[in-house]
């Protein structure tokens, strides 16, 4: 008789017999099996691994202000003696990451301002029209208040007034 096709076919292997569909989901498990007894653990149990990480911090340097520093009066003594004082000290923090300090930038902006003289540093420091960087190395840690002393030599044609703050200043870490 002629096998029928809609009864699946048997086939014999020795003590087992398996349908053809049977078969070929078996050996499919068989070969997910052999694949995932060979490939290497997902989490080995004593592995052991080392990362190295670093960081570059970059130096910064902030100079904070309380408040604005005052306009200048100048009067007719101040010009015949060429130079005013600051009427007080300008009050400012200067905090920086570095561990060497700070470099403190002083820039005079104005032309009737030729040289200044700053109190309240390391040292005194004297600079002419051009400005300069005063080098402040820490004393104790990453913070230091200033009260700054200003002496403002005058320019020849400079009137008697009312003048703008002349200097520009600015914190840099070393």
């Amino acid at each position: 008789m002629a096998p029928d096709m809609n009864t699946p076919t048997r086939f014999d292997c020795g003590a087992v017999s398996l349908l053809k569909n049977e078969r070929a989901r078996i050996r499919g498990v068989l070969i997910g099996l052999v694949l995932a007894s060979t490939s290497a653990a997902p989490f080995p149990a004593q592995a052991h691994e080392a990362m190295v990480v670093s960081a570059t911090v970059i130096p910064v340097a902030r100079i904070y202000m309380p408040s604005e520093p005052p306009p200048l009066q100048v009067s007719a003594a101040d010009v015949a003696r060429g130079y005013i004082d600051a009427p007080r000290a300008l009050l400012l923090r200067v905090d920086s990451n570095s561990r060497a300090g700070f470099a403190l930038e002083v820039y005079p902006l104005s032309p009737w301002c030729t040289a200044v003289a700053l109190q309240g540093l390391d040292t005194e420091v004297d600079l002419d029209r051009s400005g300069g960087s005063v080098v402040q190395r820490w004393q104790s840690g990453k913070s230091r208040a200033l009260a700054l002393r200003a002496r403002f030599s005058l320019a020849p044609a400079v009137q008697p007034g009312l003048y703008a703050w002349p200097l520009r200043l600015f914190a840099r870490p070393l």
